[in-house]
């Protein structure tokens, strides 16, 4: 009887926790049979169509798409929403669409043993989990199988990407309470990346590759198609120790093909590809990524170099996007290598400069005075994929990203509206036009 009324109590203190946060994130869950609560308005998440007339042309390159970076349940902080749900109906829309490819994120952990002290040894990878945060975790070898099996059945090959923090993400928690996430989260990275000594790098690869042949075998015995060997959110940098850094990784890439035979995936930095270096990292002395199959960078929006004066000025904002992709086509031609463009504008005035905004950071001036605009997002699109046409080193558009379902809109909480996503836009109806050409 007593543990019965433990567990009651337990349960009773997680849904209080639950409640807290969704009042100060000021959220929402979506509409049911349950009570709406006091702070929320209606919310009406149906499928929409657009009418976009999009002119297209037929593209050389492999097609895919970016699932959100989330797993497991509450996604978009309703608590009553789970990835799992709507892997189906998802890869469903994603085929659709005309891809052949859908990627997905797992998620990994950095432990500490002595406190969060970014120069310290004493820490270890493991499994992501639901509770710090109240919303992503690692994903399970019953889901890997779920997800092999539903990409499979609509003829799409999986490939799983990496998110990997060194911070307890349930932090940012308390900090999106006063409006500061992405202050929270830019002092995190800053610091994080201090120049890492020589004995942090080598350190940090034995786990990194330890983790990655762990992953590795789950993915091979499920049948996963592409994985990535590249971390992402909290990327480790290299400054001082590039050479060391391009070592290790070739090592990694090799150990890992010895227990995964699918293609191998690498993240490509942006600004180390169009300038030789990333803040002090100096990407002249890397090519570990020529080892990989697929070699991607990430665009959310355009390089400072790129970035265009005149808001709201169509035609210079198409200029600047083609004179981007002519450049990556160019240094992908100089390095010797076959580019994937993942490509992810955010939805709000002028997103195409500034790129993503942390949307749960609801009490951001910032953040609240954004105004909506899904035509722009979808002209990015138009604009890229045009570009696309003859550039023979990118042999690969994926598009993100996309949402595990359609709650999506202006009276939707948080900000999900403005994000990087495009499901439920007009920018979905240009993807597809261009995909299914």
């Amino acid at each position: 009887m007593k543990r019965a009324i433990k567990y009651i109590l337990i349960a009773l203190a997680v849904a209080l926790s639950i409640i807290v946060a969704m009042f100060a994130f000021d959220v929402c869950p979506p509409r049911g049979p349950w009570p709406t609560p006091p702070w929320c308005s209606s919310n009406n998440f149906e499928r929409k169509v657009y009418g976009r007339t999009v002119e297209t042309a037929k593209l050389s390159q492999i097609k895919s798409v970016n699932m959100s970076d989330t797993w497991g349940r509450n996604y978009n902080m309703g608590m009553v929403e789970t990835t799992q749900a709507n892997i189906e109906s998802s890869f469903e829309r994603v085929k659709e669409l005309g891809a052949s490819e859908v990627y997905v994120h797992d998620f990994h952990r950095a432990i500490y043993d002595d406190g969060a002290d970014f120069k310290s040894l004493n820490y270890k990878f493991t499994d992501e989990t639901f509770w710090n945060d109240f919303r992503d975790q690692s994903i399970s070898e019953n889901d890997l199988n779920k997800l092999v099996l539903a990409a499979h059945a609509k003829g799409l090959k999986l490939g799983i990407k990496h998110n990997l923090s060194f911070v307890n993400i349930g932090k940012y928690i308390t900090e999106g309470i006063s409006g500061n996430i992405e202050g929270s989260v830019a002092k995190d990275f800053e610091d994080f990346n201090q120049a890492h000594t020589k004995e942090w790098v080598e350190d940090y690869f034995s786990k990194w590759q330890g983790r990655m042949i762990e992953v590795a075998k789950k993915y091979q015995a499920a049948g996963v198609d592409i994985m990535s060997v590249s971390p992402i959110f909290m990327t480790p940098h290299f400054a001082g120790n590039e050479e060391l850094a391009n070592t290790l990784y070739k090592k990694l890439i090799e150990e890992v093909r010895t227990v995964f035979k699918g293609q191998i995936y690498v993240e490509v930095d942006l600004y180390g590809l169009l300038d030789g270096n990333n803040r002090d990292e100096d990407w002249s002395k890397l090519d570990y990524y020529k080892l990989a199959d697929i070699q991607e960078v990430r665009v959310y929006n355009l390089p400072t170099k790129f970035q265009t004066k005149n808001i709201g000025d169509k035609s210079e904002i198409t200029k600047a996007i083609q004179s981007l992709v002519s450049e990556l086509n160019a240094k992908a031609g100089q390095k010797g290598i076959k580019l994937s463009v993942f490509f992810a504008p955010s939805s709000y005035e002028n997103a195409i400069n500034f790129g993503p905004v942390e949307v749960l950071d609801t009490k951001n001036e910032k953040v609240k005075g954004l105004k909506l605009d899904l035509d722009a997002q979808a002209d990015n699109f138009q604009d890229v994929f045009e570009s696309l046409l003859g550039a023979q080193n990118i042999s690969r558009i994926n598009v993100g990203n996309f949402p595990w379902d359609d709650a999506l809109g202006g009276d939707v909480k948080p900000r999900v509206s403005i994000n990087a996503t495009f499901r439920n836009k007009p920018a979905e109806e240009v993807v597809k036009a261009w995909y299914l050409k």
